[in-house]
């Protein structure tokens, strides 16, 4: 399946991709409840780009948005491709250290801020002493001053070259990672739905995940490009996400696997019935997908769950799965067309078929490297062009990739090597478990396994009646030494466990069980 022939040259003309259907179609019902046809959001995006030019924005500017999920958010990323100026895409949701440390990294030209829809990004306006400013078709939106020292980058034709949004990872630390996609890279991803006939002009789908984050920007610019209907939730909301579904209006429901356990326990609690329903699948990403979830959402559904596979790194698909209703697989699928894979071991030579080693990936999905940090870029993509993921993976003869989990938090407990994805899965299947956690801590000599579980609304379980639950499931390496039970698990605005917040406070904080 060609990928790469007769793509647009910017990420802005994914809308003209989708008015190929009819232009009077509806792309976009936003967070209103008003719909958008494809003909509206190309003429809002013509009109948005000439006021950002005539508020000082020029090609190759960083254009920071300020964002949750809006049409607003939509317009001003495309008007910026427009321009050929960098979108600095920002979840409002983060903290104003955080947005600060984006901001001082990237140098925009101007910052944006959806203070309409977004009660976080008008708090950092105000932070900032934006000005208010009504533009074009979205209304009112919070300017920061002009950064007279901000310089250009270099602009291409080339749209192998030239940057289309700038993505900031989550971070712990230090300076922050700003990943430079080309529009090639996302248009190359974008079209993938709708030329391997995965996504349709007929299908309607919520735009639940952040499309300030990448999982959450492929499938609105993949919905679009297909010229499907996308409907805008700034922030997940179990049942307007129910209701969506039992009203027959979606054909496709995409979460991480976090929200989905917090869809599954919702409809278990509430008795609720979710067939018939007009969903064609459910789809998950940015975490690995255990049997579990994949049976119950399946069950409640009665549609497959897929599940892909990707970094922000790599815009960001890598892999999807071709899975068949009720099959029990739990692999991520095999390499989209494209995308060349290897698996290496500890000393950089590739491993047996089975055998676990890190994935490391080449192809058009792969970044163009970290924003001003060339020695940090040059680490992680090789002189031949592929990058490490940083995943430890096996592959098996079909070609499917099974992953074990990140390198960085691979546990060694007693000399063996134990992968927090598995205890992980072994917890989720609790009843009373909602998601599980499980990180590892040096103490003298070993590492110590600790499970964080937050429990279903109304659960209630003791940590020594998970211990007994997976003691026939797990090797007695693999169990924690403790379980610590939450009111709820730090979560990321994209939907991703923060894991490091879990290893700060077992390291800094006494523990019981």
């Amino acid at each position: 399946m060609d990928l790469l022939s007769n793509l647009p040259d910017r990420i802005h003309e994914i809308l003209k991709e989708g008015a190929k259907k009819g232009d009077t179609r509806v792309a976009i019902t936003d967070e209103l409840g008003n719909d958008w046809s494809y003909a509206r959001m190309i003429s809002t995006v013509d009109r948005v780009a000439t006021e950002m030019s005539e508020l000082g924005i020029r090609a190759g500017d960083r254009v920071m948005i300020v964002c949750e999920n809006s049409v607003a958010a939509i317009i001003l990323m495309y008007a910026a491709s427009q321009l050929d100026a960098w979108a600095v895409t920002t979840n409002a949701r983060l903290s104003e250290r955080e947005i600060a440390l984006i901001e001082h990294d990237s140098q925009p030209r101007r910052v944006f801020y959806t203070s309409l829809v977004s009660p976080d990004a008008d708090v950092h306006a105000t932070n900032a002493a934006a000005e208010t400013l009504h533009m074009s078709g979205i209304g009112e939106v919070k300017v920061g001053k002009m950064n007279e020292s901000a310089a250009p980058e270099k602009v291409y034709e080339d749209a192998a070259k030239q940057v289309a949004v700038l993505i900031y990872t989550t971070g712990t630390t230090g300076r922050p990672k700003g990943v430079m996609l080309s529009h090639r890279n996302l248009l190359y991803v974008a079209c993938r739905g709708q030329r391997m006939k995965t996504l349709f002009a007929e299908d309607v789908a919520w735009c639940v995940m952040p499309i300030s984050h990448s999982y959450g920007l492929v499938l609105l610019q993949g919905l679009l490009f297909a010229g499907g209907r996308l409907k805008i939730m700034p922030r997940f909301d179990v049942e307007k996400t129910l209701d969506a579904v039992a009203s027959g209006e979606v054909t496709i429901l995409n979460a991480v696997p976090a929200l989905l356990n917090r869809v599954i326990a919702h409809v278990e609690k509430n008795n609720l019935t979710m067939t018939p329903n007009s969903l064609r699948y459910v789809y998950s990403g940015t975490a690995p997908l255990d049997l579990s979830l994949r049976q119950k959402v399946e069950n409640i559904f009665d549609v497959v769950l897929h599940n892909g596979y990707g970094l922000t790194e790599t815009s960001p698909t890598i892999s999807r799965t071709i899975y068949e209703k009720g099959t029990g697989e739990i692999n991520i699928g095999t390499p989209i067309p494209g995308v060349t894979v290897k698996v290496v071991g500890a000393n950089g030579n590739e491993v047996g078929q089975g055998e676990s080693g890190e994935l490391l990936v080449k192809g058009p999905n792969v970044m163009l490297g970290y924003y001003g940090q060339p020695e940090l870029t040059r680490d992680v993509i090789d002189a031949d062009g592929y990058l490490r993921t940083g995943d430890l993976v096996s592959l098996n003869e079909m070609g499917e990739i099974t992953i074990q989990g990140r390198s960085k938090e691979l546990i060694i407990r007693s000399g063996f090597n134990v992968y927090p994805q598995e205890v992980e899965a072994a917890l989720n299947a609790h009843d009373a478990v909602l998601n599980a956690a499980v990180i590892g801590v040096p103490v003298e000599g070993n590492e110590e396994i600790i499970a964080f579980v937050e429990l279903v609304p109304g659960g209630a379980v003791e940590p020594a009646e998970l211990s007994a639950f997976i003691e026939n499931t797990l090797a007695q390496y693999k169990r924690p030494q403790r379980i610590v039970v939450l009111p709820q698990l730090p979560m990321a605005p994209n939907g991703k466990i923060r894991k490091h917040e879990l290893k700060k406070f077992a390291q800094q904080s006494p523990i019981e069980d």
